[in-house]
């Protein structure tokens, strides 16, 4: 019989700890584990659903915004929905594709129609797809219509009522333009339907019905909507052509507030390709390159009436603009004869002073009646008689040539305060960047990047009068030159990358013009390369204060060479479509031809000023920055129009010389 082997000694005294200790370690690293692996499967559980409200109705004619308001759960705002003019299949495309560009570059310009088709296997496709992806692969830019839905595992499916157009459904198209599932039938299910399908799919878009019932609808959504669970809706697409700021509503970002991102960086206005990207990230899915748009997040307080004011007020300002050139042109020529009548050659003296010294005004008054948002008489009102009552005031107490000096400081001192406070002012102001064509929305926008610098120089011209040459002035230029293209080109401020090139090439000429000596080639050659500096300083400048603007996302992060080529092709195309439209060659010959006389007959017209170095350096340098600005800029010869047109009043006010009014060509001394 064998014996058993030896038994092993066993320290049974260190068996309990040992297995305490493993047992404590393990519960350890399971509950570590555990807020990862519960966060992994709640983003997994999470689900959308994207809801549109159409607006009107016999038994409810509320605005959507109202209705959306009353709802307390949502957070509120207001989304930019395409770029440029308005298109319902444009803008259901865009929020596919999360990226969006002018219509001008597409071929052809309007978008196809759209149209879903069910499937006999409850599935469905958009008729008019492929002719959808086909345009969108003609402009200079990444787009990838059905982007959203084909980043979602299974697809994304569409809840409407039976009878009614689906537009709606192109946003759940995925790339080959099918819809994984879809449902129609009567509207008061839609809300048991739509709850059905999300427990196949992460995100189901619904159309629904108008007035009470899509209200009723609504508020079964809301109360059937699970924790962790987004909702989005979104009016309706309207029957419009013009753009349009549509309310939005959303629960699921946290406490009801006033919807923002960084798209806009204003409070209470988003775009319409932020939708895709926020809907992505609430699901946990990646975001592909080429995506434009931003996440929405909750900002200020909720504030519907604010809102409301905000959407009044941008959608007259375009329509003013024309009232209110008119009326101080008329005006301008009204005071000369009048003056003239009066005074005769006196007269038509001062009123030429006081009309150029008036249109400098008018940037500033433009703040104020963007404030006060008045009626479209009295603003006008206010934005003439303001700017010729401040203009006689200047040329009343401040002596020839220094009058631009004032108009000039206030202007730039305004509108920089208010690109530190949001540009809120700016925004609403007539020369301001208007958010509801979809292309900028805050900051400055290229009309008013021009004038401003205008404005700088001539101001610096008027300020520096009696100086001669030296170092010390070009010091002066250079200086106030860099600190304003920050306001100009930083991404929290005015966002304006053609502008810091504006900027860049008209101070850079004014300096060389300023520099002791005659100018030599390696002066020249340096002032050539300001512009180029000036953007690697605002590269430099985003990237340390995360700027996160147009220049960061399209510039610093660009995927690859071809997409910064396409930024490139895609800005002069647009410049050539501006180039093309309306009175735009008349205008552009005028401007070209104007600029040219004045540069030929130089000496007689600008003889007043004596040959001062400082007016004659802003003269050159605001000419310099007007051509550069129009190749620098996607609204090209729009800004070479305004800057000629701001020269030629300033040439106006020169010519208006008080001791010209005998006849004789005085010149004022040289300082």
């Amino acid at each position: 019989m064998r014996r058993p082997p030896p038994a092993v000694p066993r320290p049974r005294r260190l068996i309990a700890p040992v297995l305490a200790a493993s047992a404590a370690l393990l519960a350890g690293l399971f509950l570590a584990a555990a807020p990862a692996a519960h966060a992994a499967a709640g983003s997994g559980d999470r689900r959308v659903v994207l809801a549109f409200l159409p607006s009107g109705g016999e038994d409810n004619p509320k605005p959507v915004l109202e209705r959306l308001d009353e709802r307390t759960a949502l957070a509120l705002g207001l989304v930019s929905a395409t770029q440029g003019q308005f298109s319902a299949s444009q803008m259901m495309l865009d929020i596919s594709a999360g990226s969006r560009t002018s219509r001008a570059v597409y071929t052809p310009e309007a978008p196809p129609d759209l149209e879903l088709v069910r499937g006999g296997d409850g599935t469905g496709f958009i008729f008019g797809w492929s002719q959808a992806l086909e345009r969108a692969a003609t402009p200079p830019a990444t787009l990838h219509p059905g982007m959203l839905a084909a980043e979602i595992p299974g697809g994304a499916a569409y809840a409407g009522v039976a009878g009614r157009n689906h537009i709606e459904a192109v946003v759940a198209a995925d790339r080959d333009g099918d819809v994984a599932a879809v449902s129609l039938a009567r509207a008061d299910t839609l809300a048991d339907r739509a709850t059905a399908l999300l427990a196949q799919h992460r995100l189901v878009v619904v159309g629904l019905p108008r007035a009470d019932k899509g209200d009723a609808q609504l508020d079964d959504l809301l109360r059937r909507r699970r924790a962790g669970d987004m909702l989005i809706v979104l009016q309706g697409p309207p029957r419009a052509s013009v753009p349009v700021l549509l309310p939005i509503g959303i629960v699921g970002l946290g406490a009801g507030g006033s919807l923002t991102s960084a798209t806009t960086h204003l409070e209470g206005i988003v775009a319409g390709i932020d939708i895709p990207v926020t809907i992505l990230r609430h699901l946990g899915r990646p975001v592909p390159d080429g995506v434009r748009g931003q996440p929405i997040r909750v900002g200020g307080a909720r504030d519907a009436a604010a809102l409301k004011d905000t959407e009044a007020r941008l959608r007259v300002v375009s329509g003013r603009r024309t009232a209110a050139l008119g009326a101080l042109l008329f005006t301008w020529l009204a005071v000369v004869l009048a003056l003239g009548i009066v005074a005769d050659r006196r007269g038509v003296r001062a009123g030429l002073r006081v009309g150029a010294l008036a249109f400098l005004w008018v940037p500033s008054l433009l703040l104020l009646t963007g404030w006060l948002a008045p009626s479209r008489t009295v603003e006008v009102a206010i934005v003439v008689t303001g700017s010729f009552a401040l203009a006689a005031l200047t040329d009343r107490f401040v002596r020839w040539p220094r009058g631009p000096l004032v108009p000039a400081a206030v202007a730039i001192t305004t509108y920089a305060a208010d690109l530190v406070f949001g540009s809120q002012l700016i925004v609403r102001s007539l020369l301001g960047a208007n958010p509801r064509s979809g292309v900028r929305f805050y900051g400055l926008g290229n009309e008013l990047e021009s004038t401003l610098t205008l404005m700088l120089l001539i101001g610096l011209g008027a300020l520096l009068w009696r100086r001669g040459r030296s170092r010390g002035s070009v010091a002066i230029f250079g200086v106030a030159g860099g600190v304003f293209a920050v306001f100009v080109g930083a991404g929290q401020l005015g966002a304006d990358v053609g502008g810091v090139i504006t900027v860049g090439a008209g101070i850079a000429a004014a300096m060389v013009v300023m520099a002791p000596g005659s100018p030599s080639r390696r002066m020249v050659l340096l002032a050539a390369t300001v512009p180029i500096a000036a953007l690697i300083g605002l590269a430099a400048l985003d990237l340390a204060t995360g700027g996160n603007g147009h220049f960061t996302r399209t510039i610093l992060q660009a995927e690859s060479p071809a997409a910064l080529w396409d930024v490139v092709t895609r800005r002069y195309t647009l410049a050539f479509n501006v180039l093309k439209n309306g009175a735009m060659p008349f205008v552009t010959l005028l401007a070209l031809l104007g600029a040219a006389y004045a540069v030929r007959y130089r000496e007689r017209i600008y003889a007043p000023l004596g040959g001062a170095p400082s007016w004659h350096a802003a003269l050159i340098g605001g000419l310099a920055a007007s051509i550069v600005g129009a190749l620098a800029n996607d609204s090209g010869p729009l800004l070479l129009g305004f800057g000629v047109f701001l020269l030629a009043c300033v040439t106006a006010y020169v010519r208006g010389d008080p001791r010209l009014a005998s006849g004789t060509e005085a010149v004022a001394p040289r300082g």
